[in-house]
């Protein structure tokens, strides 16, 4: 159903900002493949999704995602979001933090299986991120 896949997101979201992991990967399949094409990392599976969660709390304790717009087919979900958040703590010699807050929007591309989330790619403007970083 497609009111089940924007709330999935909107799920998904809540439980990311909330750093709630065992709510947060209930919502994937064992599989999952993630891909943050503006940093070229691709994550697989639920050990990794974690992983890759934890490092931005670890480094962006007060980051915060946000649903803008949300609209799908039933399997597949396009969303609209805002991110944002002060970079405190290194977590990545090549991306050290700045202290300096950004705000940046984005686009997920997100596939469901059995209701739960197997793909997502995110889509965002690097540029943008590391001007407001100061790069």
């Amino acid at each position: 159903m497609v009111t089940d896949a924007v709330k999935i997101m909107k799920d998904m979201m809540e439980a990311a900002n909330s750093q709630n992991y065992e709510k947060l990967t209930a919502l994937f399949t064992d599989d999952y493949v993630y891909e943050d094409l503006p940093l070229e990392a691709t994550s697989r599976g639920k050990k990794e999704l974690i992983v890759s969660i934890s490092r931005v709390h670890a480094s962006v304790p007060d980051h915060k995602w946000e649903l803008k717009s949300s609209f799908s087919d039933g399997h597949r979900i396009a969303t609209e979001w805002l991110w944002s958040g002060t970079p405190t703590h290194d977590i990545d010699p090549e991306r050290p933090a700045t202290g300096k807050h950004v705000s940046f929007r984005g686009v997920s591309i997100t596939e469901l299986h059995n209701g739960k989330i197997s793909r997502n790619t995110d889509y965002y403007d690097m540029v943008t991120v590391q001007q407001q970083l100061g790069a």
